[in-house]
């Protein structure tokens, strides 16, 4: 499976800026981790912790999504949580960002599904096609 990573774009300046946001160490970012962790929870969703890893595999990003999602941190700056969903990569400098950007998935998995019917919290048909009504 090939990643692709999704940013924002920006020139040198932005670059500059935008560095000076991210947790300045490792541990930082862990603790970042752990708070997604708890913000995860607090919104009724399993996460599975390990060290650098939180594993969430009740969480598609679409319809047949059965890989989950994770999110990454790393050893080395930059020091960001890194989100992985459906072959992409997205950083993010905290756990707020991070969240905001898994939010409309767990409001999602909080509703049945119209393509394959599957009932509010259960993973949908691996050959589901979402209802194109919803586009």
């Amino acid at each position: 499976m090939s990643l692709s990573i999704t940013h924002a774009g920006g020139g040198p300046t932005q670059a500059a800026a935008a560095a000076s946001v991210w947790p300045a160490t490792a541990e930082a970012a862990e603790a970042e981790l752990g708070w997604l962790a708890e913000l995860l929870a607090e919104a009724g969703v399993t996460a599975i912790s390990a060290a650098g890893v939180l594993a969430i595999p009740d969480l598609a990003c679409g319809p047949g999504d059965t890989a989950g999602i994770r999110v990454r941190t790393t050893s080395r700056p930059p020091h960001a949580l890194y989100v992985i969903a459906a072959g992409e990569l997205a950083p993010h400098a905290s756990a707020d960002s991070a969240f905001a950007e898994l939010h409309p998935l767990v409001e999602a998995a909080a509703r049945p599904c119209d393509g394959c019917g599957a009932e509010a919290g259960l993973p949908c048909n691996p050959n589901c096609l979402p209802d194109p009504s919803n586009d």
